[in-house]
């Protein structure tokens, strides 16, 4: 786990825990999003540095290797985030995608490592919005050649995205506020004893502390029972559940540490919905941005709203815009 000390440490927790995505939805609004890239990343000719700005685990960086493999020579693409990410450790489906990027992890989009110039494209998912965005605007545009484009994805502040943070920030908070995490850690330790040592005592107390833990399961159950969305929930409770059958195989020691980094992954996670909620951009913030990359000189600034295929719910704002191609250069 992270050093709880780190001012980022949930997002470095997250990254380590297994995750790809951060904020994608699922499903259709999932397709409706890559569909978008894909075409964005297709009309890039071969050989196109790209650089990820906040590419986490490279969700999206994975998405540029994908097309890239159609190309006569492969995109150059570089990912950054500044988080401590590892994708090739921490992701299990970690696979040749990730070789052909390179990731430079506790890397702030204000300050970039790269010479003026250095990128053909530059792309963002729901992460340059967490940054400082004028300081990231103007080391984007640095960084990027004469002729290169830019394409974000940001977080609306009407979306479902925002919708479904602010719900599961209210489980999360629920479930922490809740006696499972101690009751858990009671109950292991209860049944580890009676196990080894099965005497009248242990067990009765056995007995009252599965009874206790029921109780916050029945109650915490109570409480969501008009959710719909249970994703957050079902997932926390099977990890919690689990570390009862885990008892045969592993000490108190280890299992007690187990369940304190469940706990502090639904910690970490509170906080970054938390955070997700704070970036989303209101109409008139991402009116801002798009007018200041027509004041930096940008060609081409186009905002749309992203949505469902059905266009029906509001997923984002795609921003675009692309760098004009200096005087004494020729557009390639």
């Amino acid at each position: 786990m992270c050093n709880h000390n780190d001012d980022l440490w949930e997002w470095s927790v997250f990254w380590h825990s297994n995750q790809l995505h951060s904020c994608v939805p699922v499903g259709e609004e999932h397709d409706t999003l890559g569909l978008v890239w894909r075409d964005f990343f297709g009309y890039l000719p071969a050989g196109t540095a790209i650089l990820d700005l906040g590419t986490g685990n490279g969700s999206l960086a994975a998405q540029a290797v994908a097309v890239s493999r159609s190309k006569s020579s492969p995109f150059l693409i570089h990912g950054v985030d500044l988080a401590d990410i590892q994708p090739s450790k921490y992701v299990a489906c970690a696979d040749e995608f990730w070789t052909m990027v390179t990731f430079h992890p506790r890397t702030a989009m204000e300050i970039l490592p790269f010479e003026a110039g250095s990128f053909d494209a530059i792309v963002s998912q729901y992460a340059i919005e967490y940054s400082n965005i004028n300081e990231s605007l103007l080391e984007a545009l640095r960084v990027l050649r004469p002729g290169g484009k830019l394409l974000f994805l940001l977080h609306a502040d009407n979306s479902i995205l925002k919708n479904r943070c602010r719900q599961q920030y209210d489980q999360a908070q629920t479930i922490l506020a809740s006696k499972l995490f101690p009751t858990t850690t009671d109950l292991l330790g209860a049944l580890i004893e009676v196990e080894s040592n099965n005497t009248a005592q242990g067990i009765c107390r056995a007995e009252k502390r599965i009874l206790q833990l029921k109780n916050v399961f029945d109650e915490l159950e109570k409480g969501f029972s008009e959710v719909k969305d249970r994703s957050l929930i079902d997932n926390l409770f099977a990890a919690v559940r689990s570390l009862l059958s885990l008892r045969k195989s592993q000490n108190l020691q280890t299992l007690t540490k187990m369940n304190e980094n469940i706990q502090l992954l639904l910690l970490a996670q509170s906080k970054r919905l938390q955070a997700m909620q704070q970036s989303a951009l209101d109409n008139i913030k991402v009116n801002q941005m798009a007018k200041k990359l027509r004041l930096l000189k940008m060609q081409q600034v186009s905002l749309e709203v992203a949505t469902t295929d059905t266009g029906a719910q509001c997923l984002g704002y795609w921003l675009s815009a692309e760098k004009p191609v200096a005087m004494n250069e020729e557009p390639s």
